[in-house]
């Protein structure tokens, strides 16, 4: 491996990881700012308005 390509992946892996951070604070501040409701729970119950009507939920 070159200099380059491993500057690369470090720039990549410093990518990633301000990434994840972000998700991480965006998602607690979310969840606080909407009294525990997660991003993903709300996503969810919103799409299961749009769900085919042929599709009975499983009990």
């Amino acid at each position: 491996m070159n200099a380059e390509s491993i500057a690369g992946l470090v720039g990549l892996a410093i990518g990633l990881i301000v990434l994840i951070a972000l998700s991480i604070f965006e998602s607690r501040t979310y969840r606080r700012e909407h009294d525990g409701e997660g991003m993903l729970h709300h996503w969810l119950t919103q799409q299961h308005l749009h769900m085919p009507h042929w599709r009975r939920p499983r009990h």
